[in-house]
């Protein structure tokens, strides 16, 4: 895994052992977190913790 620095900001850059390329860009954590769900206003690690819980919380009700 690396990281590159390009015009448009970083990238995160890993090779697969089939030997192609997965890509991500990175983003402002908290804009991150408020996309994906976080409804509570909180430090970052905060609004990461209840978006990860509610994605854990529907994987559990699908089992059921």
């Amino acid at each position: 895994m690396r990281t590159f620095r390009g015009k448009a900001g970083r990238y995160l850059v890993f090779r697969a052992p089939s030997g192609s390329f997965h890509v991500f860009k990175e983003v402002e954590a908290k804009e991150a977190a408020r996309d994906c769900g976080a409804k509570v206003e909180a430090n970052t690690r905060e609004m990461w913790k209840q978006v990860w819980n509610k994605k854990k919380r529907a994987k559990k009700m699908e089992k059921k």
